[in-house]
């Protein structure tokens, strides 16, 4: 039975591109579409843990346009402040979606037996026994197998059938600050009433800041989006109060989980598979180190191999609920350290801890079939 590709890659985002490299470097042909053309921008937290920029640059992709990250600070204001260092030197990157995602969709082109194809969307699916057939704005494709790779929105999820309402609890505004010369080398997190204010070095001349809450947290009923922006991040840095973003785009609500990650020849990875929550920043590397914890663990051609895999994931993440002892061992509300303020040196860098399970420990209960809220 002859097929286009090997596997269908929909998605070309950073989890999607590096999927594809990875697969094209394997000597599988490998199909990466998008619906959108590049570069492209989109809200997203930018910081890129150690363990994801690792995978990144065995890939060979150059992250040095990309200002380095030391670690992760929270913080309250007139209260104290506990600062996480990346262990064993490591360095995270802080990388603008705008040119990251089209760096990566390059050098993904460019990888023997990989196909780029943008403005390119799914439309519907048809799995076989031995093949999968999708439909797209470009016509008919089939493959052995396909990956949904597009995001907590997903496409791919959306027609399996797999997708379900999201929880409306969280949501985020996020804008691009210019300040020349900043002097920011890591995320700070700031811990508001009602909301949270995240920031990351993007640039050695700009800062993305992102607020994060529910919408009762992040602006009054009657208040212009742009104007409780402001408001938020001046109380989380008076320096920044002079610095207007160019554009504030909202996002959100970001408690989803598909009711399936896998079945016959389809499966959902990166925020495709479920999203929790974005106040760590380490979406981009769980979802890569995830990805290649997979590959590496599995069958790519086995569909059964991998479909079983997600079982054993999910059923892993159910056990853990169950066990608070393991759930909050690393992970504990901030309030003890912020009635002693210090510094606390460790391994931050939760992608790498827990490759396999695409959430964070203080949200495995939280995951959890039937449970509240």
């Amino acid at each position: 039975m002859t097929t286009d590709a090997d596997v269908i890659v929909v998605g070309a985002g950073p989890v999607g591109s590096a999927l594809a490299t990875m697969l094209g470097l394997r000597g599988l042909r490998t199909l990466l579409i998008d619906q959108a053309t590049f570069p492209r921008d989109k809200p997203c937290g930018e910081g890129l843990m150690p363990a994801g920029a690792q995978v990144l640059e065995e890939l060979g992709v150059p992250l040095d346009c990309f200002p380095p990250l030391g670690g992760v600070s929270y913080r309250v204001p007139s209260v104290g402040c506990v600062a996480g260092s990346f262990s064993k030197g490591r360095t995270g990157r802080g990388t603008r979606r705008l040119v990251l995602d089209r760096l990566l969709a390059e050098h993904a082109a460019a990888t023997p037996n990989v196909e780029l194809v943008l403005g390119c969307r799914a439309r519907a699916i048809a799995t076989e026994p031995r093949q999968v057939s999708v439909q797209t704005t470009a016509g008919s494709i089939t493959a052995k197998i396909l990956v949904g790779a597009d995001g907590r929105r997903s496409q791919v999820g959306r027609l399996m059938g797999w997708q379900r309402p999201p929880r409306a609890r969280r949501y985020a505004l996020v804008g691009h600050l210019q300040l020349p010369a900043h002097e920011f080398d890591g995320i700070v997190v700031t811990l508001l009433r009602g909301c949270e204010v995240y920031l990351a070095p993007t640039s050695r001349d700009e800062v993305l800041v992102a607020l994060l809450g529910p919408k009762a947290g992040l602006k009054a009923a009657d208040e212009p989006v742009r104007a409780a922006y402001r408001r938020h991040v001046a109380e989380a840095h008076p320096e920044l109060a002079g610095s207007p973003p160019a554009a504030v785009r909202g996002a959100g609500p970001f408690w989803s989980r598909p009711s399936s990650v896998a079945g016959g020849r389809v499966f959902l990875v990166g925020d495709a598979a479920g999203f929790l929550d974005p106040l760590t920043g380490d979406g981009m590397a769980a979802g890569l180190v995830a990805m290649t914890a997979r590959l590496s663990s599995t069958r790519l051609m086995d569909a059964p191999t991998i479909t079983a895999e997600a079982d054993r994931l999910r059923e892993i993440a159910l056990r853990l609920a169950d066990h608070d002892a393991i759930a909050y061992q690393d992970v504990r509300p901030p309030a003890p350290f912020l009635r002693a303020p210090t510094s606390i040196t460790g391994d931050t860098d939760y992608a790498k801890r827990w490759p396999a399970l695409r959430m964070c420990p203080w949200n495995w209960r939280e995951s959890r079939p039937g449970s509240p809220g």
